[in-house]
Formats: C-alpha cells, sequence, structure tokens
C-alpha cells in the first residue's frame, strides 16, 4: 500500500481511535458501477437535496442522490476494541462527506479491492475538514443493484437478503454509534 496519500485523523466519536483515510478520485457513474458487486452492505447516506441524475439514469430512491455528488473517495479504517473496520466516505467536489458504504463481513472484499483499484489516488481535497462531523441521515443493510430499463440505467438499494449474525452486528454497532436505528 505505498506510495498511496493517507491522511491520519482522530475519530470524531471516541479519542483513543484513529481513522485512517487514503483518498481516490472517481466519478459518480463509476461508483454506482461498481456498487453492486459489492454484496451486503451498510449504506448510511447524508440528507437528499434533489438534484437530477445525469442522462440515462435513473434512481429508485431518493436516498441514492448523495451518491450521485461523489467527487472523491475516502477510503478509511480504524482499529476498534471490537476488531477492524473499513469504509468508504463518498466526497462531494467541496470536501463534504455525503455518504458512507461500510464494508461488512458478508461484503465481497474482491469487489470492494477492484471498487478501491478503480479510483485514482489523489491528495485529499482542498475542501475537506476533518472537524466536520458527517451526519447520516439513515443507516440501511442493504445490496446495490443496477439494471437497464429500456435505455435508462436504473439503480436501487433493496434489502439485504440474508446477512450473518456477525455482519448484522457489526451493522447494528455502527447504526447505534451514529444514532439511528437499522433499516
Amino acid at each position: 500500500m505505498s506510495g498511496r496519500p493517507f491522511s491520519v485523523l482522530p475519530h470524531p466519536a471516541a479519542a483513543p481511535v484513529t481513522v485512517t483515510r487514503r483518498w481516490r478520485r472517481l466519478a459518480p457513474l463509476a461508483l454506482l458501477g461498481h456498487l453492486p458487486a459489492l454484496g451486503e452492505v451498510l449504506y448510511l447516506p447524508g440528507a437528499s437535496v434533489g438534484i437530477d441524475p445525469p442522462p440515462g439514469c435513473l434512481l429508485g430512491a431518493r436516498e441514492l442522490e448523495p451518491l450521485l455528488r461523489t467527487h472523491w473517495l475516502a477510503e478509511a479504517g480504524e482499529v476498534t476494541t471490537d476488531g477492524p473496520r473499513e469504509w468508504i466516505e463518498c466526497v462531494d467536489a467541496r470536501g463534504v462527506v455525503q455518504a458512507r458504504v461500510h464494508l461488512l463481513p458478508d461484503t465481497d472484499y474482491l469487489a470492494w479491492d477492484r471498487l478501491l483499484a478503480a479510483g485514482e489516488c489523489v491528495e485529499p481535497p482542498l475542501g475537506w475538514h476533518a472537524s466536520r462531523r458527517f451526519q447520516p441521515a439513515s443507516a440501511r443493510l442493504c445490496c446495490f443493484e443496477r439494471r437497464v430499463l429500456a435505455c435508462w440505467q436504473v439503480f436501487v438499494a433493496r434489502p439485504a437478503p440474508a446477512a450473518s449474525t456477525v455482519g448484522q452486528r457489526l451493522a447494528g454497532q455502527v447504526a447505534r454509534e451514529e444514532a439511528l436505528p437499522l433499516q
């Protein structure tokens, strides 16, 4: 992993835990193209603001809009008392986190690595500030899906079909830490 830009910052919720981030540039449609291969993940979207999807793209729910505002990905990780955690932060052009996608034991780890390899390694965005706390609007255990309907690429998030006990427990812990019910 050498040669990739990263930053190390204190975790906003607990002082002794350190979050490590490696930054990547990835266009929103490229991100949407990679997400379905991941399988089961924990998705934490920020607030929807009513943006129009790109031509030829339809979203199955407003909670997917934050993914379309993605300009950078922050590959993030921390080691907690319960073990390691990994997630990606979807960061907009202003440097504000719009959504998080958490890796779970049920996630396809090779697809996760392919998603991260698709992004160009970059320095942290100028507008990004570690002190800004991300406020997710919901927490959802789901699988992303992309399908073609006539000439449209339709992107949806459906409930995870059979998350393992360990995956459900981890998703529940993250949701509780964010003070959100797990959908």
